[in-house]
C-alpha cells in the first residue's frame, strides 16, 4: 500500500540531495484512521466513523476494486504526504515550464481494497526581487508572468534571504495519498 508513498518520498529526497546550495525542504505526513460502520454493495455506499466519533457517508467509485471484501468493523487508513523543495540552480539555468509526473496504483483483483495516488510538479523560476523586511519574493515564471508571494515559514524565510535577483530556483511540489483497508480483528 505504501510503496508509492515511499517512492514519492524517495524522489523528493533525491531531488534535495542534488542541491548545489542548501535547498529549502519541507515535508509533512498525516495519517487518519476510521472504522467502517456499514457497507451497501448495491449503492457502493459506506459509513465511516472517525476516532472522534464523526460519521462520514461516502460512495466508492467504480475504480475501487474488491469492495465486497469491506465489512463493518474494518479500519480504513489514509496517509497523506505533502512535500516542497526549492533550490538555487547555477546562473544561466533557463526558466522552465511546469512538468508533472503522476502515479496511481490500486488493488489487484482479490486483494483487500487499497490505492495510492501521487503527483509531483517541478518548475524553474527566475528571482526578480527579494524584500527581506516583508519576507516577500517576486519571481518570473516561464510564461513571463511575475508573481509576488509572502513567505511565512521561518525556515523558508531563511532560504528566501539567500536569494538574489537573477537566481534561477527550481521548485518541486509533491503530494501523495495512500488508502488501505485493515480487516477487523476477530
Amino acid at each position: 500500500m505504501k510503496k508509492l508513498l515511499l517512492a514519492m518520498v524517495s524522489l523528493f529526497a533525491a531531488v534535495c540531495a542534488l542541491a548545489a546550495d542548501k535547498p529549502f525542504e519541507r515535508a509533512q505526513t498525516e495519517e487518519v484512521t476510521a472504522s467502517v460502520e456499514s457497507v451497501d454493495p448495491a449503492t457502493r455506499g459506506m459509513v465511516l466513523k472517525g476516532s472522534q466519533g464523526m460519521r462520514v457517508a461516502m460512495v466508492a467509485g467504480p475504480e475501487v476494486r474488491n469492495l465486497d471484501q469491506i465489512k463493518a468493523g474494518d479500519k480504513v487508513v489514509a496517509v497523506y504526504h505533502q512535500a516542497l523543495a526549492a533550490q538555487v540552480k547555477p546562473r544561466g539555468t533557463p526558466v522552465a515550464a511546469p512538468s508533472m509526473s503522476d502515479k496511481v496504483e490500486r488493488a489487484k483483483p482479490g486483494e483487500k481494497p487499497h490505492g495510492v495516488a501521487g503527483v509531483s510538479v517541478a518548475t524553474t523560476v527566475q528571482i526578480e526581487s527579494v524584500d527581506k523586511s516583508f519576507n516577500t519574493v517576486s519571481f518570473k515564471r516561464s510564461d513571463g508572468i511575475v508573481r509576488t508571494v509572502a513567505v511565512e515559514d521561518p525556515d523558508a524565510q531563511r532560504f528566501l534571504h539567500t536569494l538574489k535577483p537573477g537566481d534561477p530556483v527550481e521548485i518541486v511540489y509533491t503530494e501523495a495519498l495512500a488508502v488501505s483497508v485493515v480487516p477487523a480483528k476477530p
